[in-house]
């Protein structure tokens, strides 16, 4: 710039240098927070979306003396190659046998909020014994490091437990299995049941009886009003 000393030309410049310097300072250091917020953020999105398997011992909804097996994921996200184990090994009721596999020791997956639940033996068999419960899964299908899940399971916070009557819905199932079981021979034709059914024919005959009863009616009206004349004709000729 002309009529300006050298001196501030070169102030200007080495200012605009510095200026230069200290943006590309802070862009890299706004990189770097961006860079460590986005890293933070998908770490806690994962840490939060985690699958969570947990295997319970209940009674059957049908019969207290009888016990189901539940696996449930109570996590939000999915769990893939589920492996259980019990210490000491479950047994199976009679009902099932001991030739049948102990069921769900093995789960290929369960998505969350997903359960399963099958049938496993009568509480005799379980009664009194403590199991050390194994769950291990894994959070990625195609990853090798799985995660696990160990606790203890008693079975006796089931002893003493007593039920006042059944479900609803186990009431309106017995009631419905009963109404079958009452109108199965019936429908097989081994058993009639009777039926009172208001025909054309009985309609007819219920108007004969109406026309019938009026005409009763209006004889005895018309007898009544005979005789009333016939008691007053005397008096009047007096």
């Amino acid at each position: 710039m002309e009529g300006m000393p050298s001196w501030v030309n070169t102030v200007i410049a080495v200012g605009g240098v510095l200026g230069t310097i200290v943006t590309a300072v802070a862009t890299f250091f706004l990189w770097r927070v961006t860079k460590t917020l986005a890293h933070e953020t998908t770490r806690m999105a994962e840490a939060a979306a985690q699958p969570h398997v947990v295997v319970t011992l209940t009674p059957n909804r049908w019969s207290m003396r009888h016990f189901d097996i539940h696996i449930d994921n109570t996590g939000n996200a999915t769990a893939y190659d589920i492996s259980i184990a019990f210490d000491p090994p479950l047994e199976n009721g009679e009902a099932r046998g001991d030739r049948v596999e102990i069921p769900f020791q093995k789960i290929s997956v369960l998505k969350p909020g997903q359960g399963m639940v099958s049938y496993l033996s009568e509480f005799g068999k379980l009664k009194g014994k403590t199991y050390e419960v194994d769950i291990s899964w894994k959070r990625d299908a195609s990853s090798q490091q799985r995660q696990k899940n160990s606790y203890t399971l008693s079975m006796l916070d089931h002893e003493g437990v007593s039920r006042l009557g059944d479900e609803p819905l186990v009431e309106i199932a017995k009631h419905i299995k009963k109404i079958e079981e009452n109108w199965s021979p019936v429908a097989k034709g081994k058993k009639r049941t009777k039926v009172d059914v208001f025909s054309g024919f009985d309609r007819l005959h219920e108007r004969r009886e109406a026309n019938r009863m009026r005409r009763q009616w209006q004889r005895e009206q018309e007898a009544h009003s005979s005789k009333n004349a016939q008691s007053d004709t005397p008096n009047s000729q007096q």
